[in-house]
């Protein structure tokens, strides 16, 4: 005789951003590609994260850096871009942002991200601690 058992939900576990290890990763809020999303790009390094949020339903973007606790970025400051005076050199202007939270969000593959690179260039002078 045949006895079926209940199904065992298995949880997905997700390491917060906080454990981490340092490096560059890339989250998004849906895994659906055929409408907008939200997503992430950041370096972990030391006690800091740099990024980019990329918002394609607002077409908003902007870069950050902040400090991760559990799931959270937290104390953020966000790099708005100015319009360059010469070709050569970006201007940023800093100022305090919103904390972000990483529950509604899911990793995907890292890859070169241009975005990544132009928001690690902001905050460059800021790195030496």
């Amino acid at each position: 005789m045949l006895t079926l058992s209940p199904a065992t939900v298995i949880s997905q576990i997700k390491p917060t951003v906080e454990i981490l290890r340092d490096g560059d990763y890339r989250y998004r809020d849906s895994f659906a590609l055929d409408r907008p999303f939200r997503e992430i790009q950041f370096r972990k390094q030391d006690r800091y994260i740099t990024g980019s949020d990329s918002d394609k339903r607002t077409g908003k973007s902007y870069c950050f850096r902040g400090i991760p606790q559990h799931n959270n970025i937290i104390n953020i400051t966000l790099a708005i871009e100015i319009s360059p005076k010469t070709a050569q050199k970006t201007e940023w202007k800093l100022a305090p942002g919103n904390p972000i939270n990483f529950d509604n969000f899911y990793p995907l593959q890292a890859g070169p991200g241009l975005e990544l690179y132009k928001c690690l260039t902001a905050f460059l002078p800021k790195l030496k601690d």
